[in-house]
């Protein structure tokens, strides 16, 4: 079952209004702790002249840096036109436009290139329904697969949940996006079951990260 097109406007509507302060956050703080700690698991593999694809890119922060450590090229994807202009004024202030390309879509549906290594950053839990777009994301991998989603996991999982659904009433109630925990054991069955095995799990204050590549 796809994201129905209400649930895709919606995500596009709220992201463009956070384009700028995503923009400027990268510029004056770098990435967040997860978001380091997922560049820190693919950099940890080869990843000079390799090929990204960055799924829901926002501002493109993610595969700046990973353009700074030698990757070959970067393709972003995101639904959110205002996120793409931040990204493309981003690749050109950092020498990158030859080398970064970022494009208007939905992931979940989109042609996507193939590609040494796939990043979703904090984006499946966007999405009510998280199959078709890691489908899409793991058809695309000829390497591997870095995500990060809520930590839904260990001691914390409880009143995590709980107080995600204080933060889903109050979005709801404005008309803004939901955020979803999907279950981890099924995705990592799914990934497994496609030829991908676990090799890096860690977590930070609100978010796990994950590093998936082929067998």
């Amino acid at each position: 079952m796809e994201p129905n097109s209400v649930e895709i406007d919606k995500i596009a509507r709220e992201f463009d209004g956070d384009a700028c302060e995503f923009c400027e956050r990268y510029k004056n703080k770098g990435l967040s702790r997860s978001s380091k700690l997922l560049l820190r698991f693919i950099l940890d593999n080869r990843v000079r002249d390799r090929s990204i694809l960055d799924l829901g890119c926002g501002a493109g922060g993610l595969s700046f840096e990973l353009l700074k450590e030698g990757a070959g090229n970067a393709v972003g994807f995101d639904l959110s036109p205002n996120m793409l202009s931040a990204a493309t004024e981003l690749a050109q202030a950092n020498g990158f436009e030859s080398r970064a390309k970022f494009e208007l879509g939905n992931a979940a549906t989109s042609e996507l290139p193939g590609s040494d290594i796939v990043v979703m950053d904090k984006v499946l839990c966007c999405y009510s329904e998280w199959k078709p777009l890691l489908k899409n994301a793991m058809e695309a991998s000829r390497m591997m697969i870095g995500f990060t989603v809520p930590r839904d996991a260990g001691l914390t999982k409880l009143p995590f949940r709980l107080a995600l659904k204080v933060v889903n009433y109050f979005q709801k109630r404005r008309g803004g996006v939901l955020f979803y925990l999907h279950p981890l054991g099924t995705i990592d069955k799914t990934m497994r079951e496609s030829g991908f095995t676990r090799r890096k799990k860690q977590g930070s204050r609100f978010w796990l990260v994950f590093l998936y590549s082929r067998i």
